[in-house]
């Protein structure tokens, strides 16, 4: 299991929730985005839309599989700059 905190370094816009979504999936890894009380599959479209991703909050992603350390260094890329 790897858990990586990460803060958001760029302004997001709305379509960046499924292009996460769909990069989730490609990965055999759980995966797992912890904002502040809230655990959130990052498979789950549902799930991720209650997300308010905006510049400057810290968020923790969490991957436990496989593929963990790939799915962990791409996804994450996807918050900074």
């Amino acid at each position: 299991m790897i858990t990586k905190t990460i803060k958001i370094e760029k302004v997001l816009g709305i379509d960046l929730i499924p292009y996460l979504v769909q990069s989730a999936c490609h990965y055999e890894a759980s995966l797992y985005i912890i904002d502040q009380d809230k655990k959130i599959n990052m498979k789950s479209i549902m799930g991720m839309s209650i997300l308010k991703l905006t510049e400057g909050k810290t968020l923790e992603l969490t991957a436990d599989g496989v593929d963990e350390e790939k799915a962990i260094q791409e996804l994450s890329g996807c918050f900074l700059r």
